[in-house]
């Protein structure tokens, strides 16, 4: 990571700030990052993962206050709470993105962590955390569900879109389908978490062929919308859907789950049936 990006200096310097102001409050007992700045995988334009461990007799006070409490390390922009978490989602002047955890001293090792990267406090808040514990078979067959299955029941669209002409809506989705489908895949072969890391993130972790082929995936979709090519663009699609089902089958396999396998082979009957071919391109596909 280079300081001398914009961004990543900017971020630099609110970390800074944030245990300037932050470590001198009692109220906070330790402060670290999570996330790709504490596992090794940041870059110049990853944002930030604060974490603050707030005495239980301060909870209610800071938790209470909690946008103040971020504003005392700088202005706020935009804001919203994070579903589900003692969290804050913020756009922070800059701008810098920053997203800050707030945890109660007495719940601290409920929850296992990938990696954590210490700002301050004391070293026994951090011996009880539950640092360095991977994701659970469960955790990750969820994930598997979530994503595959929800995408597999809607894998009529792309036909749908590009039947009422909404082009760009089809290039946008199609790239969508190689970044949070085969990437994640892919990723899943060697790195449990590939589901729960950040989607912006995940390709730059695959090794170098892997990468090449998602990337040779997106240029074909981008080359058959630019030349107006609905055969190119079919065809492209017909070998992401087959690169998806067997990456999915093999994962569901190796964490017991069952993949339905007739989806596979009706939506590639329905895509070679269906696929609109629209009039006013010849035979070929070609938009004349």
């Amino acid at each position: 990571m280079s300081d001398e990006v914009p961004f990543a200096r900017r971020r630099s310097e609110l970390i800074e700030r944030a245990v300037a102001t932050l470590s001198s409050d009692a109220r906070f007992l330790a402060g670290w990052v999570e996330g790709s700045l504490a596992d090794g995988s940041a870059d110049a334009f990853s944002d930030i993962d604060l974490h603050l461990c707030v005495a239980e007799k301060a909870w209610d006070e800071v938790w209470n206050n909690r946008f103040g409490v971020i504003e005392t390390v700088g202005p706020i922009l935009a804001s919203l709470d994070i579903m589900g978490v003692f969290g804050v989602g913020c756009l922070m002047a800059g701008p810098v993105k920053l997203d800050v955890f707030f945890e109660r001293e007495s719940g601290l090792a409920s929850m296992p962590r990938i990696a954590v990267k210490r700002l301050w406090g004391a070293p026994e808040v951090f011996e009880r955390l539950k640092i360095g514990e991977g994701l659970g078979d469960a955790a990750i067959r969820h994930a598997l569900q979530l994503n595959v299955l929800g995408l597999m029941q809607g894998a009529t669209w792309p036909v749908r879109i590009l039947a009422r002409g909404q082009i760009e809506t089809w290039l946008y989705g199609e790239v969508l389908l190689v970044e949070t489908a085969i990437v994640p895949l892919l990723l899943l072969e060697n790195d449990r978490r590939a589901f729960h890391r950040n989607m912006f993130t995940r390709a730059k972790l695959l090794p170098a062929a892997q990468r090449d082929e998602c990337a040779k995936l997106v240029d074909r979709i981008v080359t058959a919308v630019r030349n107006g090519d609905r055969i190119a663009m079919r065809d492209v699609h017909l070998e992401i859907f087959r690169r998806l089902c067997g990456l999915a089958g093999a994962a569901f396999e190796k964490y017991g789950l069952e993949f339905p396998r007739r989806v596979e082979e009706e939506m590639l009957a329905f895509y070679k049936r269906e696929w609109p071919i629209v009039i006013g391109h010849d035979s070929d596909g070609k938009h004349r």
